[in-house]
Order: structure tokens, then sequence, then C-alpha cells
């Protein structure tokens, strides 16, 4: 199963890739300090993410939950006491914390207003930029300053623990929530705790996407309930005043979790019209209605809620335009529109390079309406795991077509999809997506996207194009528009028809008819 090597050499071999991207943290992980040692840091880094990744892979087959969830924690260690990787978003989050301890709004100044005594350690991009986030994670970044008192590891140190904190949210909740779609819980772990985006992005970078999915996965697992009472809940069974209060109860506690959510990021309510879905009992029309009256009242209410603890309101919405400066290819609908605008400049026009960006984001947004109601179709009509495979993609179409998009973006709907047991093809992509997605940022932060502009436009554009005529052909192969072939079908219904007087010769013709002028179905 494991080759020549037992999962136990696994897991010291993947300790050993971990203690070397630990190292590259200290040699190359110092913002925009390319000293002698970078070199070696970066090359650190590359063997031993590689590693890592070829070491996880290689466990996928494990189905022990606890000895992955403890190889996780193993893995985790050399990461937590080395500086983060692949981005330095925690001391920005630092700074925020200081400014809102300071009194300051930061919905409306940056860290530089301060000045943050962490500044140097802050990304330029970032140090007169407003928080885009929530009021909860506002909460945690004060609270982290205001503990640190100063240091700016203690404040680091805090910060990813709340990250680990929505990390072990995520597996214990994905794990419940594969039982009741018939996923195997192993796999949660292996993905969600274990894998090499939660490492990174996670644990070392502590970015505040892992609290959020921890958030929504616990969201979607208290909509769903547990198997044995969801399992009751047919649609048209009567259902006794303890049972409706449960369903109540639970719809209320999944409201406050995807509340919360939105709390740290808007996006996060996406999801919600999906986990209506996903609750067994809320099938028919009334239902649904009463139980989408609840879920969206726990929602709004908690966001509310959070909103006036902070004294700051809903004043991020205004912060947001700030968060789309950044062109970059990763997002696909950017990237689609950088390629435009990288042929208009050819063709004499490159003032027209912003405007076709704009337009390509635009269309992006509505591509990805459309996405979000086929998606919900979908949920709709399946069972409690459809509902919950589309939540996942719902998540991620929405940080993929959105203006910007980062690695740790990702997190939320890796982390609700590895609670659906996704196979063949499905599930090849999402594994190596998630972890080639480490591959996207140097230990420093450096984005490799921004050495990559030309070709990964040009990338995005043929994704696009690939994409579009794979759904022609199959409306082409659905729908053939080729009209019934006349004649022999109408006399062959009829002639097959007994002639009996009145209705019934009326009906078993008409039948006929019918049948005759099906149209034939592919083979696939």
């Amino acid at each position: 199963m494991q080759g020549s090597y037992s999962p136990n050499r696994l897991r010291w071999l993947g300790l050993a890739c971990s203690v070397a991207m630990a190292a590259s943290a200290y040699l190359a992980g110092a913002p925009a300090q390319h000293g002698p040692g970078w070199g070696v840091g970066v090359a650190l880094w590359a063997v031993g993410a590689a590693g890592l990744v070829a070491v996880w892979w290689r466990l996928r087959t494990v189905a022990a939950p606890g000895w992955l969830l403890a190889t996780g924690a193993l893995w985790a260690l050399p990461l937590l006491l080395a500086p983060p990787l692949g981005s330095h978003d925690v001391y920005a989050y630092a700074c925020q914390g200081e400014l809102v301890a300071a009194g300051l709004d930061p919905y409306v100044a940056g860290p530089d207003a301060l000045p943050c005594r962490w500044l140097d350690w802050v990304s330029p991009t970032w140090r007169g930029t407003p928080a885009p986030y929530g009021a909860l994670w506002l909460l945690v970044e004060r609270f982290a300053a205001v503990v640190a008192a100063g240091s700016l590891p203690v404040a680091v140190t805090l910060l990813r623990l709340a990250a680990i904190g929505g990390v072990l949210l995520a597996t214990v909740a994905g794990a419940r929530l594969a039982r009741r779609c018939g996923a195997e819980p192993a796999r949660v772990v292996w993905l969600g705790a274990l894998g090499p985006l939660t490492l990174v992005h996670a644990v070392s970078g502590a970015h505040n996407d892992a609290l959020l999915a921890g958030l929504v996965v616990a969201g979607l697992l208290a909509a769903a309930g547990p198997l044995a009472v969801a399992g009751s809940f047919a649609a048209t069974a009567p259902l006794a005043g303890t049972d409706r209060r449960t369903v109540v109860a639970r719809l209320v506690l999944a409201g406050v979790a995807f509340g919360a959510a939105a709390s740290i990021k808007a996006t996060a309510l996406v999801v919600v019209p999906f986990a209506l879905a996903v609750v067994p009992w809320a099938r028919t029309g009334r239902r649904r209605i009463g139980a989408g009256g609840v879920l969206a009242g726990a929602t709004v209410g908690t966001i509310v809620l959070l909103a006036g603890l902070t004294g700051h309101g809903f004043g991020f919405v205004q912060s947001w335009p700030a968060t789309a400066g950044n062109v970059q290819w990763s997002s696909i609908p950017t990237g689609v529109g950088m390629a435009v605008g990288y042929g208009l400049r050819m063709a004499g026009r490159p003032e027209a390079f912003a405007n076709a960006v704009e337009v390509a984001r635009l269309a992006g947004l509505c591509g990805l309406a459309v996405v979000l109601v086929v998606l919900w179709r979908r949920a709709v009509r399946g069972p409690v795991a459809e509902a919950v495979s589309a939540a996942g993609l719902a998540l991620l179409a929405t940080a993929l077509l959105g203006p910007v998009f980062y690695a740790w973006y990702a997190l939320a709907g890796v982390a609700v999809l590895a609670a659906t047991a996704p196979r063949g093809r499905a599930a090849t992509l999402l594994y190596a997506g998630a972890a080639a997605l480490i591959f996207l940022t140097l230990p420093d932060s450096l984005g490799l996207v921004t050495k990559t502009k030309v070709p990964g436009a040009l990338l995005d554009l043929l994704l696009v194009c690939w994409g579009l005529a794979r759904w022609a052909g199959g409306v082409r192969r659905v729908n053939p528009h080729r009209s019934p072939t006349p004649g022999p079908a109408r006399p062959s219904a009829l002639a097959g028809a007994r002639m009996l007087p009145g209705r019934p010769r009326f009906r078993r013709a008409r039948r006929g008819h019918a049948e005759a002028f099906r149209p034939e179905r592919s083979p696939g």
C-alpha cells in the first residue's frame, strides 16, 4: 500500500520536510531582505514543500483518523516555532489589532496611521490599507495585540492559535459531516489537518480563512444534524413538537456559525442558501420557507450583534475596493482581462488595459451568479451529500471568480469538500489543486504570479475557452436541435392502438403519439 515505506517512516520523513521548510522561513522568510542565505532558504523551501506533498500523498490510504491527526500535529510543530511562510498578512493582523486597541477606526485608517510598532514587518501594500475584515476578526486581532503587550512573537502565536482552532473545528465537524454524507472521516483529517495547504497557510501563515472554514463546516453540520436524527426527518413524515424544536435549535446554531464566519469575511454568506438545502426536514415549500426564515434571522442577528460589540458597524464594506487593487492572474476573470489587455497593448491601445480588466471582472461576477444558481438547483434536488458538495463548490467558485484570489482563499471550500468524499477526476483535481497552491508564493511572501503575468494570463484565457467549448459541446449532445422524423411515427402509433369507441381509444392513441415523438437519448 505504501510501497517500501511504512506509515511510521512516512511520518518522520514528513517531519524532516517540515523542519526544512521551517529553516527556510528563518533564511528566506524576512520581508524585503534578500541576503546571502536567501537562495539557500528558497532551495530548502522548494525541497521541503515538494517532499511534504509527496509524503502527504502517500498517506492518503491510511484509515486511522487519530494517527493522522497526531501526524499533523507533529508536522505543524516546527512551523509554529518559525516565522510565517508564504505571506506576511499575520503582521498586518497584529497591527490592525493595535489600531483597534488604540481607539482608531480600522475601516478608515491603515497600520501606518498609529503608526504600528511592527510596521516594518507589514507588506508595503497593506501599510496604508484599511481592514477589509468583519467584526469578529477585529475582536481577535485586538485580543492578540493587547495580550502581546508589544511582543510581536506573542501576537503572531496568538493569531496562529486562532487559525489552528479553526482547523481543529473544521476537522472535528468535518469528520462528523463526512459520516452524515456517507464519506470516510479519515479523508477529512488527511486533507484538512495534514494537507500542505493547511500547514503552510493556516498553521504557519495564520490566515483568518482557517477560522472561517471551521465555522462554515460547523454550521453545515448543525444544519444537517446527526445521522440518527436526520435520517428520521423524511420530507413527508409528520414531525413531533420536540423534533420541531430540535430542528429550530439546529438552524439557529447554524445561523450563529454562519454569522460568525461572515463577521470574518462576508464571502461566507455564499454558503447560507446551500445550508438550507442541507436540512433534511426542509424539503417542502412551507418547511423550506420557515427554515429559511430561522436560518437567515440567526445569521443576520449574529452579524449585527458582533458589529455592535466592536462599535465599528459595517465599515468594512467601504474598504473592500482597496483589496481589488492587486491585478494578478490567479483570479481567473482578472487573468482573462489581463490577456485581453496585453492584446490591446500590442494593438496600440495601452490605456485600455485597465478597462479590459474591469470588464472581465464584471463578467466574472456575472458568471459566478450563474454558477451559484446552477449549484443551488443541484443542491435542492439531491441528497444531503450533494448539497454539501454544492456548498463547497460554491465557496471555491466565489474565490476563483472573484477579482482577487490568493491560495488561502481556498481553505474553506477545500474543508467543505473534504467531507463529501469526491471520487475519480474530481478527487484528483481537488487534492492536486490544494497541494499545488502552496507553490504560488515563496517563503518571503513574494508571489510567483507577479513574475509570470503573461503566461498566466494566457493560461486563464485558454482555460475559459476550453471550458466554454466543453459546455457548448455538452449542450449540443443533450439538445441536438433536430426535429423528429415525421411519417411513420403517427401511423405506427395509431396502428398499434385498439379501435375502441370513445375516450379510451383517444387516450391510447395519444400515448402512442407521444412515444413516437420522444427524442432518442444519446448513449452518453
